[in-house]
């Protein structure tokens, strides 16, 4: 039937997906799967030409991730934080969201990953990247703040750091790793608060778009708005101009411009109203 098939493709999707990840897959037997994927009555078709590509794009990536692993930056580290917990993963829901075997959700902390609702670009890649460590196997949860109150959004998420095993013998935190391949932004909701290693995020995704990794591969640097406090930026109505149509700028009125770069340097992210 016309669903099995959609079904079969789309599992032929993640498998393409789940190859061009691993940085020694080899990129002629992801284009034969992402190949045999291509349907244009299936959702998934847009999807599987951007892992297609991507993929392609990965074939020097070997000077990116050991620039990455060979400095400080490395989101793989020798042992676990203290006090992270053991918890076992049930589901992923997207690249920055899954659900834990006792239910509750959790929210990566730190970060913002494309919206698969919305169909942005790699989102898809992204949800590939944490489901390929999390899903139905056991994750550690660590938190940035010591009181639990603290740490659930309005939501009801759980806002955590993710661990996970690799290699026997050393911890990849997933919340750095989707930074750090270009597969999510740095993300602080407010410049009040931030957490502990905001400053290596940032500088993870300034390398990430160096190399124009994940979300970075097409990325071209453009005037923004931005305002004395506000942890956003926003579009410009005019090239160059402090003006915009945005509602949350309605009220605002010292308004600056600068690049998008720059902005994104300084831990802004893109406003959700008028850069979706």
């Amino acid at each position: 039937s016309h669903r099995r098939r959609v079904e079969r493709n789309r599992s032929i999707a993640v498998v393409a997906v789940e190859l061009y990840v691993n940085m020694g897959a080899c990129l002629s037997a992801v284009d034969n799967a992402v190949n045999d994927f291509i349907d244009k009555e299936s959702r998934y078709y847009k999807e599987s030409n951007n892992a297609k590509d991507y993929a392609k794009n990965e074939q020097n990536s070997g000077s990116h991730a050991a620039a990455v692993l060979s400095s400080e930056l490395s989101p793989v580290y020798p042992s676990l934080p203290k006090g992270a917990q053991q918890f076992h993963c049930k589901n992923v829901y997207d690249g920055d969201t899954l659900t834990l075997a006792n239910g509750d959700r959790v929210r990566l902390l730190g970060i913002d990953t494309p919206e698969l609702k919305e169909k942005q670009a790699f989102a898809l890649e992204a949800k590939e990247y944490t489901k390929r460590y999390c899903h139905g196997k056991d994750i550690w949860l660590s938190f940035d703040d010591n009181n639990s109150d603290n740490n659930k959004d309005h939501y009801g998420r759980l806002l955590a750091f993710i661990w996970v095993p690799i290699n026997g013998k050393q911890w990849l935190c997933i919340n750095e790793g989707l930074v750090a391949t270009g597969l999510a932004h740095a993300y602080s909701p407010s410049k009040s608060k931030k957490i502990h290693n905001y400053d290596k995020m940032l500088a993870l995704q300034k390398m990430a778009r160096k190399h124009k990794k994940g979300q970075w591969k097409s990325y071209k640097d453009c005037s923004v708005i931005v305002t004395p406090n506000g942890s956003a930026f926003h579009k410009c109505k005019r090239k160059g101009k402090a003006e915009s149509d945005c509602k949350h700028l309605s009220r605002s009125k010292h308004l600056n411009v600068i690049q998008a770069s720059v902005a994104y340097d300084r831990g802004c992210h893109p406003c959700r109203n008028c850069l979706g």
